[in-house]
């Protein structure tokens, strides 16, 4: 058990670090030129600092300290009052060329004089440079990580990136009781931070690959959604979500069971979006909260379209009944959508979700790892916050029989599945719904016609559509239910 642990003060960074840094570990951070290494030590000094503790950062390039000083100026975590008083900047350049001994003796003695609980040295690999026989490199990481635990002190070491097949070689990874990996990630004409922890002695780190940024306030950390999803032993609501479209209400035995998640798949044009509208101004009407997660319309244009229906999406975002996250669908980092997502989730506490659409964040997830885990842990992570939630996805087929949801993670996972599709009758198109799948409850898998007019998106009575064209547009669901199972089964 540790007794004692450092905390960062990077967003998250603690949490992949199974709670912080232990205090008087030997710490390395690794990583090529770039990667915010050096952010990375100045971020946790200045937190340490802030919160009344004395620390040392150590420079072992000849690179003046005012330099590293005007760098960072430009960070909201820096403090000029901090500088100087509890914040002490060493340079140990000029001792290295003599040798380690006079290094250590140096830092021990800053260390006793400024009363210091945390050690930075920037640059491990300048001793490598000027001291290529590794034992005596090794007894220097030794005896000062020794030496400066035994004044409660931790100690933080940079180094560069190092060739795997050679890391043996080097002293730091073996002396060191926890290793952070930082790492710049091309993936297409996207470049991407992440970051790893794969070291932590005594402690339960978050394992994986997580994405990390840097910008005016520093570095901040976005575990992985896989990574932090604990599944629970949640039953089966036996109560029911009213849709806002009630004749799918009525396809849907009352509509979908609370906490479920819910496909809404169809092809551009079918009215998925205003659908969408529906089920959260359903749930405004019964006191609900709700969000609208969007990756197509901004805030505006999602406001304008629900205006010109008549829907008064704006009155329900004013009046703090539903909110709107947008993120452009632009070099997605799938990470910190998705953790922003969560806060806003958290923060908001909804009982309707609708995320809109699905399509964005699949294509985010297959650049960066399976998507079946992703959207496990999602659907799981959605259904134990008691949120039931319409997922929009986009097909690309507009006409025809030809359909097939078995590569889609989410349509395996999602309880329920509604499709809205185009057909053609004796020339003319219309639009036509019907429900595909419904776990665990029965449903009524015929085919309604809908229609979209001023006031939105209407679900015909059967009575209001005329025979003929039911009977000509019913065949083409065939071929759908042979990848689902027999539509009106209880599965």
């Amino acid at each position: 058990m540790i007794a004692s642990l450092l905390h960062t003060g990077i967003p998250n960074l603690d949490r992949l670090l199974g709670g912080g840094i232990p205090r008087e570990d030997v710490i390395l951070v690794i990583g090529l030129a770039g990667t915010g290494k050096t952010t990375l030590c100045l971020q946790i000094l200045f937190h340490a600092a802030a919160a009344g503790e004395n620390v040392i950062y150590v420079s072992t390039v000849s690179e003046p300290a005012h330099r590293l000083i005007r760098h960072i100026r430009s960070f909201s975590f820096y403090d000029e009052q901090i500088v100087g008083t509890r914040l002490f900047l060493l340079s140990a350049y000029p001792l290295i060329k003599e040798n380690l001994a006079a290094v250590s003796e140096a830092l021990i003695r800053g260390v006793q004089e400024h009363r210091a609980t945390v050690v930075v040295i920037d640059g491990l690999m300048s001793f490598h440079d000027l001291y290529p026989d590794r034992p005596e490199v090794r007894t220097f990481i030794y005896e000062l990580g020794a030496a400066l635990a035994a004044y409660q002190c931790t100690t933080i070491v940079t180094s560069s990136g190092i060739s795997a097949s050679v890391e043996y070689q080097f002293p730091e990874f073996t002396m060191a009781d926890d290793i952070i990996v930082l790492e710049a990630e091309d993936v297409g004409a996207q470049s991407l931070r992440r970051i790893r922890i794969r070291k932590m002695r005594g402690m339960d780190p978050l394992t994986g690959k997580h994405s990390f940024q840097i910008d005016k306030s520093g570095l901040t950390v976005y575990p992985r959604l896989e990574a932090i999803f604990t599944p629970r032993d949640i039953g089966l609501s036996h109560d029911r979500v009213p849709t806002g479209l009630p004749e799918l209400d009525v396809l849907m035995n009352g509509g979908p069971r609370a906490r479920s998640v819910t496909l809404l798949a169809g092809a551009l044009g079918t009215g998925k979006t205003l659908a969408a509208l529906h089920f959260l101004m359903e749930g405004v009407a019964r006191d609900e909260r709700g969000v609208f997660i969007g990756f197509r319309e901004t805030r505006q244009q999602l406001l304008d379209k629900a205006s010109s229906f008549h829907i008064d999406l704006g009155g329900a975002v004013k009046g703090g009944y539903v909110e709107i996250f947008h993120r452009a669908p632009v070099d997605l980092d799938l990470d910190r959508v998705t953790w922003e997502m969560l806060e806003t989730l958290e923060r908001v506490a909804p009982r309707r979700v609708v995320i809109d659409s699905i399509s964005e964040i699949e294509e985010a997830t297959s650049r960066s790892r399976p998507a079946r885990g992703y959207m496990a842990a999602l659907a799981g992570w959605l259904q134990h916050h008691l949120t039931t939630t319409l997922v929009v996805e986009e097909v690309p087929q507009v006409i025809g029989p030809e359909l097939d949801f078995t590569g889609t993670p989410l349509a395996v996972l999602s309880e329920n599945l509604v499709f809205l599709r185009w057909v053609e009758f004796r020339g003319e198109m219309y639009r036509v719904l019907s429900v595909l799948k419904m776990r665990d409850s029965a449903f009524d898998a015929s085919i309604r016609q809908y229609v979209i007019d001023d006031h939105g998106l209407r679900v015909r009575r059967p009575s209001e559509t005329a025979e003929g064209v039911l009977a000509g547009i019913t065949r083409i669901t065939a071929e759908m239910r042979r990848t689902l199972g027999r539509g009106g089964e209880r599965r």
